[in-house]
C-alpha cells in the first residue's frame, strides 16, 4: 500500500500492508478505509503516518466491500457470515453497525456506493438464479429496495456511479472485465454508452450532470476515452491509446448530512 500525493497534499510511504477493496474518506480525503487482505477487518490509513486503526464493526465475519459516505461520518459494507451475506452501515469508526440489506436464498452482494445527497444506498445483487439487479436503499426506511435495474442471467454489475441528477445514475455490467459494458440510467431507462463498440467498455466517473467518462479497450490496456451525454447519447471521443483514465470530482461544499434515524432491520 502506497500513496503518492500531488504538490502540497500528504502521501504515504509503500509498506507491507495489501488492502482489498477500499475506499476514500470523505469529504476531505485524507484516510483510506479498506479490507484486510485476510477479509476478517476493516482497517483505516492515514495520511502522513504510518499507522493503521482496526475499525472492524462486527467480529468473527467475512468482509466483502466498504464505501465511505459522502458525510464522511459512516460507511457502508457487504460481509459474509455462515454462509450468508448482508449489507451494514456503521460509524467512521466502525461503531453502532446497523443491517441495512440481508438474504436468506443465496443472493451474494457486488458493488455500493452512496447517492451524492447521501440519503440512499446503491447496491448490486446477484440472485439465487444468476441474475443481476441494481437497488436503491433508503437508509431511514430500511423496509424496501426498489429495484433501478435488472439484467439477464450471467451478466453482473462490477461499479456504480450514482449521478447528481433524481434517478440518474451509472455502471458497467458484465460478468468479468474483458466482457464489460458502460451503461447508464436516468428516468429508470438503460442505455448502452458506447453501443457500436465492440471491445470492453467501463465507465470511470462523471464529467458533469450529464456526461460520463467512458474507457473502451482492454482491461490491461492501451484504452480509448470519450465522453458519453447521458441527456441525448452524444458521444464526444476525447483522447487515444492511453494507460488509464479516471475522473476528479470536487467534494460538494457543505458535505451532505447523514440522515438521522438511519434504519436497522434490514431487508430480505
Amino acid at each position: 500500500m502506497r500513496v503518492d500525493g500531488l504538490p502540497g497534499a500528504q502521501t504515504r510511504q509503500a509498506s507491507d500492508v495489501e488492502p482489498g477493496p477500499a475506499s476514500w474518506g470523505h469529504p476531505t480525503g485524507k484516510s483510506v478505509v479498506f479490507v484486510s487482505s485476510d477479509g476478517h477487518e476493516l482497517d483505516k490509513a492515514h495520511m502522513g503516518n504510518s499507522t493503521l486503526d482496526d475499525v472492524t464493526p462486527v467480529p468473527d465475519v467475512t468482509y466483502l466491500s466498504v464505501t465511505y459516505h459522502p458525510s464522511g461520518l459512516a460507511f457502508a459494507f457487504a460481509l459474509e457470515s455462515e454462509g450468508e451475506q448482508s449489507i451494514w452501515i456503521s460509524s467512521n469508526v466502525g461503531e453502532d453497525p446497523r443491517r441495512l440489506v440481508f438474504s436468506e436464498e443465496g443472493t451474494t452482494f457486488g458493488a455500493l456506493a452512496f447517492s451524492l445527497d447521501g440519503e440512499s444506498l446503491y447496491y448490486a445483487a446477484q440472485h439465487s438464479d444468476d441474475h443481476p439487479e441494481l437497488h436503491q436503499i433508503t437508509l431511514t426506511d430500511t423496509s424496501e429496495a426498489p429495484v433501478v435495474w435488472h439484467g439477464t442471467v450471467g451478466q453482473g454489475v462490477l461499479d456504480i456511479w450514482p449521478g447528481s441528477e433524481v434517478k440518474s445514475f451509472a455502471f458497467t455490467q458484465g460478468e468479468s472485465c474483458e466482457k464489460a459494458v458502460a451503461m447508464y440510467s436516468t428516468s429508470n431507462v438503460a442505455s448502452t454508452a458506447l453501443p457500436d463498440e465492440t471491445r470492453p467498455t467501463r465507465v470511470l466517473g462523471w464529467l458533469d450532470e450529464t456526461s460520463i467518462l467512458v474507457a473502451a479497450g482492454p482491461c490491461g490496456g492501451p484504452v480509448d476515452l470519450s465522453s458519453v451525454n447521458t441527456s441525448n447519447g452524444g458521444i464526444v471521443p476525447l483522447v487515444f491509446g492511453v494507460d488509464a483514465g479516471a475522473v476528479r470530482t470536487p467534494a460538494p461544499v457543505p458535505a451532505p448530512p447523514l440522515p438521522e434515524g438511519i434504519g436497522g432491520s434490514g431487508f430480505a
